[in-house]
């Protein structure tokens, strides 16, 4: 199949527009038309003074009343449509970019998990800002200038054919060198654009990431680094700049072609004029179109160079819009009436695509029974947070199935298993707004009385009481605000407004202290209560209580059973059972320790 151009795809894009645009461009055209009549009048009115006689196309025998009446007829009617086109214009502008960033930020959301483990945030945001701005640039620069300044350009050539062919000749001819000579220099420059862009894409998410993590920079007092390190990325991109300004400069052979031209020009219309072959009103209409001519000449060079520069930043943005899911909904997707919260894998493959192929599990296959509790523990990296993701198709397994009640995860709808299942962190993901707004990630239509229930739940209220605005506090960037165990018991707040069947929780209360811990432990055990759940977790503490403990390594299943009988067995779980009770030497016998 063959791909579309990019031009073709950022008018596609502006669709919903098309009428707007047309509507925009016919006030355009009709304000070139109405500025061509002004050197028509000029030429009337200088003919009139010089000799007492001129012609009119509107009039028969104009007079000078005729001629002042229609000049401000004309001025009147030109500031309207202009002011009218301009406001059109603008707006239009504004709405179109807004649907850009909506398209562009539907699309992101679509994506799964391992785009953003490959692209940046930052480097994705500053894509889709500048490519958003290049295609709503190029929709205006077509339509604001583009399309009056051809028009402009090709009625004054007609004109001036129609008083003097070789001259119109003469005058039409000069765009092919120039656009050529700059053609040159575009090539050229089109190199360096995309060797700034991708500088700046790469520094600026860098840059992003250091004001995301400022507490780090503060940490280790390297404030004085990434100062440097800016002025590096800032010497980087002048020096490319310069280099542009160079080449740049190349394209004034195409300036100075011009006016030569266009000198050349003048003086054989001033040499018609003393031999008394054009009147003096002639002379200076000619003269007036010829630099109608030259002006949307300057113009479409513009309006030609900012078309490709923007279409280095326009082509990203569309790498983006190309860039497709891992994982998609089925055709038909199915929603069960109700769920009872069975769990299964059933000989489950999978490696990370994003990490060289790393392989975690190996046919891997458990059954966790509607209302059960099953815990899963093992060194860091034998996969336990991957089941986690993997419950909430973030990925899909290579081989196997993962099945709730019965039927595969692929073959349900996403909001289905998105309401079925829910998933607490270690790591607390709040927004920089209120308590109200992030608990309505559980539930968009709660209401506050149902907020204020679920944090009492949580014991999330023990220190929302203590803010002057309660729920509706800010609590900052990833709710910077509040200490760890309050994050923590908020996004359990969060989770019961939602409501799961079935509820994972992978190191939900690793990071905390004894008291947040204890609180958060008593809000997870109320969470729990008949909800099928799956603790990851490396404290065994928090697992003696599950139905069933599941011991990982070296990608398998390597141990099976209750808290009491994997102790008896004198396995891995008892090996790590006793190294938490201060038995060190197991360290290096299960390979924790080199």
């Amino acid at each position: 199949m063959k791909r579309k151009s990019d031009l073709l795809r950022v008018f596609q894009l502006a669709r919903p527009f098309w009428g707007r645009i047309f509507g925009i461009s016919i006030l355009i055209v009709m304000l070139s038309g109405l500025n061509q009549i002004y050197p028509l009048i000029n030429r009337s009115l200088i003919d009139l003074i010089s000799s007492g006689d001129t012609k009119f196309f509107l009039f028969g025998k104009p007079t000078f009343i005729n001629l002042i009446v229609l000049l401000f007829i004309i001025k009147i009617l030109s500031t309207i449509v202009n002011r009218t086109s301009v406001y059109a214009s603008n707006i239009l502008g504004y709405r179109l970019l807004h649907h850009l960033r909506e398209v562009g930020y539907r699309h992101l959301l679509s994506l799964s998990i391992p785009y953003f483990n490959k692209n940046t945030s930052g480097k994705v945001m500053n894509k889709l800002a500048r490519g958003t701005d290049g295609i709503r640039g190029i929709i205006s620069n077509l339509g604001i200038n583009f399309l009056p300044g051809a028009v402009t350009a090709i009625i004054a050539i007609f004109v001036v054919s129609s008083i003097n062919w070789p001259i119109g000749l003469a005058t039409a001819s000069m765009f092919v060198p120039f656009f050529f000579l700059r053609l040159v220099r575009f090539q050229k420059l089109s190199k360096l654009e995309k060797k700034q862009n991708r500088i700046w894409d790469r520094e600026y998410s860098h840059f992003w990431e250091v004001v995301s993590n400022i507490r780090l920079v503060k940490t280790f007092a390297t404030e004085r680094y990434e100062i440097n390190k800016l002025r590096e990325v800032s010497a980087r991109l002048t020096k490319n700049k310069f280099r542009m300004e160079r080449i740049g400069n190349e394209g004034t052979s195409a300036d100075i072609l011009v006016d030569l031209w266009t000198v050349s020009i003048y003086t054989y219309i001033f040499y018609l004029g003393f031999s008394h072959q054009f009147t003096i009103g002639v002379v200076v209409l000619l003269v007036s179109y010829v630099e109608m001519i030259k002006q949307p000449l300057w113009n479409l060079s513009w309006i030609f160079w900012e078309v490709k520069y923007t279409m280095i930043g326009i082509r990203d943005y569309f790498k983006i819009l190309d860039a497709r899911s891992d994982l998609v909904e089925i055709n038909q997707p199915i929603t069960p009436a109700s769920t009872r919260g069975r769990v299964e894998f059933e000989k489950v493959w999978f490696k990370y695509p994003e990490k060289s192929g790393q392989d975690v599990f190996h046919g891997i296959s458990f059954v966790v029974e509607p209302g059960k509790i099953l815990a899963l523990v093992g060194k860091s990296g034998v996969g336990k947070t991957t089941i986690a993701h993997l419950m909430v198709r973030f990925f899909d397994p290579d081989k196997g199935r993962i099945l709730i009640d019965g039927v595969d995860l692929r073959d349900l709808s996403f909001d289905y298993l998105h309401h079925t299942t829910g998933l607490v962190m270690q790591e607390s993901h709040l927004f920089d707004e209120t308590i109200v707004e992030n608990l309505r990630y559980g539930k968009p239509g709660a209401t506050r009385e149902e907020m204020e229930i679920a944090c009492r739940v949580a014991h999330a209220d023990e220190f929302i009481r203590k803010f002057p605005k309660g729920i509706d506090t800010v609590i900052g960037e990833r709710g910077v605000r509040l200490s760890g165990g309050q994050r923590q018991r908020l996004s359990i707040a969060r989770t019961i407004l939602k409501n799961p069947k079935v509820l994972i929780l992978d190191e939900a209360t690793s990071a905390l202290d004894s008291h947040s811990e204890m609180l958060v432990q008593d809000a997870l055990w109320k969470l729990i209560q008949g909800r099928t759940t799956i603790i990851i977790a490396h404290r065994l503490s928090t697992v003696q209580k599950a139905d069933e403990i599941i011991v990982l390594d070296e990608k398998k299943i390597r141990e099976k059973g209750t808290h009491n009988e994997l102790i008896k067995e004198h396995g891995i779980y008892a090996s790590l059972h006793l190294i938490q009770a201060g038995q060190l030497h197991k360290l290096k016998r299960w390979d924790l320790i080199g």
